[in-house]
């Protein structure tokens, strides 16, 4: 019997308080659609190549999960999970996806995508995927504009380890510090490094996606 082909996740982080944009929370903003920010997002990944999904939920739990499952097109499983101290920075919010998904023994990394950027489509989540399955022995993949490195990024599961001790609300930034040059960079449009924190481009949002 063959072995099961390794698979990379994606991991979605929609756990934050959205205080930028208080009273209103990004992702639960409408499009020109009237499709929430997050469901705009979670579409995308949902119709690319990555598998499992994961959602890691946090300030306003339930109504992030209604949100996000109003706009998928797919029968695709999407896994939520909850970071309890999703307060204490991204790092943490970050951690409980990559613990969710190491328990796929079959999972050789995961592309971590951000809620508020719903500009990034299913075809550079699989280019990162089909790059990073090419060399699976980099520490993992990133899209690249102008020179400028942006988001989502794909990290191999070697660095699932160090990825769980990371910790405050900067991400991965230092380990991306740390593994940059050996990285492999795809070359990608301005949308990697545009997201919708604030209320003036959440107005910009609300006029995106017209007839889609």
């Amino acid at each position: 019997m063959s072995e099961t082909p390794p698979r990379i996740a994606a991991i979605v982080l929609a756990a934050g308080s959205s205080s930028r944009t208080a009273p209103a929370h990004k992702l639960l903003a409408p499009d020109a659609t009237g499709l929430p920010m997050i469901a705009r997002t979670l579409r995308a990944v949902t119709a690319s190549r990555a598998d499992p999904v994961t959602v890691v939920l946090g300030h306003r739990a339930e109504e992030i999960r209604q949100a996000a499952l109003s706009g998928v097109r797919t029968r695709r499983r999407i896994d939520f999970v909850t970071a309890q101290d999703y307060m204490t920075g991204l790092s943490c919010t970050l951690a409980t996806g990559i613990q969710a998904v190491s328990t796929q023994q079959d999972v050789a990394g995961a592309v971590i995508c951000l809620g508020d950027m719903p500009l990034i489509g299913a075809e550079l989540i699989d280019q990162l995927i089909t790059a990073f399955m090419a060399h699976p022995g980099r520490p993992g993949a990133m899209p690249v504009h102008e020179g400028r490195r942006g988001n989502p990024i794909l990290w191999s599961r070697k660095l699932f380890p160090a990825l769980l001790t990371l910790n405050g609300d900067q991400g991965a930034r230092s380990l991306l510090r740390q593994h940059e040059s050996t990285m492999l960079r795809i070359p990608a449009g301005p949308e990697i490094t545009q997201d919708f924190d604030t209320t003036d481009r959440l107005a910009e949002f609300a006029r995106l996606f017209t007839g889609s």
